[in-house]
């Protein structure tokens, strides 16, 4: 300790010494400097500890039931939320050694200074105990006795001195320790605001995976989704997403970022109109799945078949925008087709994309993020001469309905059984997509939409509410019979 308090000496004196030199009076930053190396060395809320030694020292206690000395009792203290031993063995989810541990810390009352010892590190187990988390179960209810004896003897431990400055700030923040603990912090987190929390953090040594942050998002989306105006909600929408997808630096459970996106997704749904949200659609699609393959995941945590529809609706519309316009030859968005097939989204029951060589190995982040909208109904063309050609197949009522990138194609149509996209494998022969087994080539000619709309609604008893652009010539004209 002396030859640390004599670096620190010599620390501060340089700091001065600059800051009387300095033409800024002060030097604030040398001095903010010596601060934090003061704090860092004397009064931090982290302490040095081995995760070896404390293991070897739950393994023992776990075998003995008895902690042999004070550091024991410390280590046991910061060990408790740490899983050991090939079965993943956790002090807080053993309710005997538990609270022989808090009997053990409770005879350290006329001992003030040692209990604020191993105040802290119950205190960072309750904070590092993943409590949200499915498995944490087993924990919960020592985890809540471990609450009651922070509030218990926060007290006490405020009561050493020096006062330690993370302790003062538990005792300023003093709603961690208690139910909705973050529900104070959600007012400034929906303006973008995280200060507050983020001090508090850094004093009491909260790591980003601490529950704190993810209760603190989870308060905030409550207070967003309450809000009664479209107007309002979307106004603070943007930040929020931006949370939870991890750009605020939050590392979330997947439970708690799908939990907020579901009430995110039920409030949306709820608006007068429901204008796509790029980013909701594809941080839900990420989170919960594809919500057309994935219906038992959405009926699981969302709950809510409008909102499973919604975004159903946006991610088809963008898969097909991707496809002719991204996908066309020459990149430039073949407009009729687009126009055209964005009519059937309604009606379109599956699809499934077959990437040209170009298109399956282009790494700009908008042909990356288009293959991760498309997985699990992502294959190869294989067998085509230009390396820009692609194929889109959909299911539209007992038809398969196969498009090609390359401008000037036919569409190639099927009797569902006949076209069996999921049992093929990754790559797909283009002389697949165009085999004599069809039921009908459809050919792109001068006023192609009024023939393309005159065959195929009839046989699958529907009409879109938009009418085709073309003219609604006779179909002969357009049109191929197998």
């Amino acid at each position: 300790m002396s030859r640390q308090l004599d670096q620190l000496r010599q620390q501060l004196q340089n700091s001065f010494g600059e800051s009387f030199r300095s033409p800024e009076w002060g030097a604030p930053v040398l001095m903010t400097q010596a601060l934090k190396a003061v704090k860092a060395q004397f009064d931090s809320s982290s302490v040095s500890t081995d995760p070896r030694s404390i293991a070897k020292t739950l393994l023992a206690f776990r075998n003995t039931r008895s902690l042999t000395n004070f550091i024991d009792l410390k280590y046991a203290c910061f060990g408790v939320s740490q899983r050991v031993g090939r079965d993943g063995w956790s002090l807080i989810e053993d309710e005997a050694l538990f609270e022989l541990l808090l009997g053990f810390i409770k005879d350290l009352n006329e001992f003030p200074r040692r209990l604020r010892k191993c105040y802290q590190g119950l205190m960072h187990s309750y904070f590092n105990y993943a409590i949200l988390d499915d498995e944490a179960a087993a924990g919960v209810g020592n985890w809540l006795l471990l609450r009651k004896f922070l509030v218990d003897h926060l007290s006490v431990a405020l009561s050493v001195e020096p006062q330690a400055s993370w302790l003062r700030t538990l005792g300023e923040h003093r709603n961690l320790l208690a139910d909705n603990p973050c529900d104070r912090y959600a007012p400034q987190l929906m303006n973008g605001d995280a200060s507050e929390l983020v001090a508090a953090s850094e004093s009491i040594g909260l790591a980003t995976s601490s529950w704190v942050w993810q209760e603190a998002i989870t308060s905030h989306t409550q207070q967003v989704c309450k809000l009664k105006s479209d107007k309002k909600f979307r106004e603070y929408l943007d930040v929020l997403l931006d949370l939870l997808d991890g750009k605020g630096g939050v590392q979330l459970s997947r439970s708690i970022a799908v939990d907020c996106i579901a009430l995110i997704l039920i409030r949306y749904v709820k608006g007068k109109d429901l204008p796509e949200h790029p980013h909701l659609r594809d941080l839900a699609v990420e989170q919960i799945g594809n919500p057309w393959l994935k219906r038992t995941a959405w009926d699981a945590h969302v709950k809510n078949d409008e909102a499973r529809t919604m975004v159903d609706g946006w991610l088809k519309r963008r898969l097909i925008t991707d496809f002719f316009a991204l996908l066309s030859e020459d990149g430039a968005a073949d407009q009729r087709r687009l126009n055209y097939w964005l009519r059937f989204e309604p009606v379109i029951e599956d699809m499934w994309f077959a990437l040209g060589p170009h298109a399956g190995s282009t790494n700009t982040s908008n042909f990356r993020d288009m293959r991760k909208r498309m997985e699990g109904r992502l294959h190869y063309l294989d067998g085509q001469g230009s390396p820009y050609n692609n194929a889109f197949i959909m299911k539209i009522g007992t038809f398969m309905v196969v498009e090609f990138g390359i401008t000037g194609n036919a569409t190639f149509i099927y009797n569902a059984q006949d076209l069996n996209l999921d049992s093929m494998r990754r790559h797909v022969a283009i002389h697949t997509l165009k085999a004599r087994n069809r039921v009908a080539r459809l050919i792109h000619m001068a006023n192609w939409e009024g023939s393309f709309d005159a065959w195929l609604l009839p046989r699958i008893g529907w009409s879109p509410q938009i009418g085709a652009a073309g003219s609604s010539r006779s179909v002969d004209a357009y049109l191929q019979i197998s």
